[in-house]
């Protein structure tokens, strides 16, 4: 098992992020990793990145995509966690929580270059709070002041994953 020359941490085979630290992995250990991955996998589902595409990436980007690739990678969402039982308190938060997409939702995913998603999710939000306000009209419960919530919690938890389908596995989807 390889560990993190800058903290120590466990590394995964495939990993190109420490899980720790953040630190990029530039060990031929995850050269030989990416290059059997890309092998296995079909077009366009391979890790279409190496390490050095993201030399250039902020430190807490690094640290989420270590984070998400400890989770379980693509796969991961914040309904469903591989391996949820392996992660601490605060990898969970560098996973789902981004203040940014709370607060500025489909502006901020179209700064990030993700205006697909920033349109679909927009459409999702805009039919749950239909659906909501339906049914809060129906139970006389006035909840139209706190709709807002809806899509800028769906916004914060996805927002991590989605920029990391994009800048990691070079995705460009829908949903």
């Amino acid at each position: 098992m390889a560990f993190c020359e800058q903290c120590g941490t466990p590394l995964l085979e495939s990993a190109l992020f420490c899980a720790g630290c953040g630190k990029e992995i530039a060990s031929s250990a995850a050269s030989r990793a990416m290059a059997l991955d890309a092998a296995r996998s079909t077009p366009g589902s391979s890790r279409a990145s190496t390490a050095d595409d993201f030399a250039e990436l902020p430190e807490k980007w690094r640290q989420r995509f270590a984070t998400i690739e400890k989770a379980g990678g693509e796969r991961v969402r914040w309904w469903r966690w591989p391996a949820a039982k392996q992660l601490s308190t605060k990898e969970k938060r560098l996973i789902t929580s981004n203040l940014w997409a709370f607060v500025f939702g489909p502006f901020y995913y179209l700064y990030l270059g993700l205006w697909r998603k920033a349109i679909t999710l927009s459409l999702v939000a805009l039919v749950l709070d239909v659906i909501l306000s339906m049914a809060g009209d129906a139970l006389n419960i006035p909840i139209d002041n706190f709709l807002w919530i809806v899509s800028a919690i769906m916004f914060k938890q996805c927002a991590n994953v989605d920029y990391y389908r994009k800048t990691v596995l070079k995705r460009r989807e829908w949903w």
